[in-house]
């Protein structure tokens, strides 16, 4: 490195100094504020130009190399600048715009959608499905009223027929009519009834009775008479020997015969009771009276005549 080499001063003369002039009375002094007052402001302009100068006469002082004088002056100016408060920024450079979060909100869009329509799909199948549950709950209701009336229908024409045919046996029996079926007179025996037994022989009263049925009631001959069994509900009945059955079927004609010759010869024939077609007669003179429903056909009596003897 190159040093410049500066002048220096002669050495001070020996020669006597020049009189003194007389010092001129100083003005009086100023404040300190009024100083202050008057003074220029100087802006952090001027003092970075002061800065740059210096180093400038200290780099032609010294004689640095360029750069070196350079790396100075930017040193010198960087440490100005820090001095005075003033920073150096850089300004971003702008990133390329990221694509990635459009597309994520376009997915996210989408998937919204999706969702919403399947939401209103649900909606709809749970309102049609309410629609089609009311609609299958008043078509069962208005059914269950149709048979409700049906039924109610049902038992009236039922308990009409009832009365009905209560009337008639009635009217017969108290006329002694046989509902066509001719009735004879008295109880004298021209034939032998054959009597069903699967509990030993009924008794010979029973066995008389039978007789005089089937010699006066035309058609009582043809048809079945059961007599003893152990499984009858009465024990004074049928696995006694004293009650028959008179199996007429479906001839109801036949039946009121039977009943009505029963009646007009009550005390001759020993009769206890007739049921006939769920009704019970336990008196010559008096009325027959509904039983209860015993489940079938034959059970409540409409089959078959069932005459209990004493």
């Amino acid at each position: 490195m190159h040093h410049r080499t500066a002048a220096l001063p002669s050495p001070a003369s020996t020669d006597p100094a020049p009189p003194t002039a007389p010092l001129a009375e100083a003005p009086p002094a100023r404040s300190r504020s009024a100083r202050r007052s008057t003074a220029p402001r100087r802006g952090p302009g001027v003092y970075l130009g002061v800065a740059a100068a210096g180093a400038v006469l200290v780099n032609v002082w010294v004689g640095v190399e360029p750069a070196a004088q350079a790396e100075a002056e930017v040193a010198a100016s960087v440490s100005v600048a820090q001095a005075l408060g003033i920073t150096a920024q850089t300004s971003p450079v702008p990133a390329e715009p990221d694509l990635q979060p459009l597309s994520q909100l376009a997915a996210s869009r989408g998937s919204r959608e999706a969702a919403e329509a399947s939401a209103q799909q649900a909606q709809a199948d749970a309102d049609q499905a309410t629609l089609d549950r009311q609609r299958a709950e008043a078509e069962a209701a208005a059914a269950a009223a149709a048979q409700a009336e049906a039924e109610a229908a049902a038992r009236a024409a039922a308990a009409a027929a009832e009365a009905e045919a209560e009337a008639a046996a009635e009217a017969e029996v108290s006329g002694g009519g046989g509902g066509g079926v001719a009735v004879a007179g008295g109880t004298a025996a021209s034939a032998v009834a054959r009597i069903s037994n699967s509990a030993g022989p009924v008794s010979a009263r029973v066995q008389a009775a039978a007789n005089a049925v089937v010699s006066n009631v035309a058609g009582a001959g043809s048809i079945t008479l059961g007599g003893t069994r152990p499984s009858a509900a009465d024990p004074g009945g049928h696995p006694s020997g004293n009650a028959l059955d008179y199996m007429v079927m479906s001839n109801r004609s036949l039946g009121n015969a039977i009943v009505a010759y029963h009646v007009a010869h009550w005390d001759e024939l020993g009769v206890d009771y007739l049921i006939y077609e769920q009704r019970i007669l336990q008196s010559p003179g008096g009325s027959w009276s509904t039983m209860s429903d015993r489940g079938s056909a034959t059970a409540n009596h409409f089959d078959h005549v069932h005459v209990n003897y004493r």
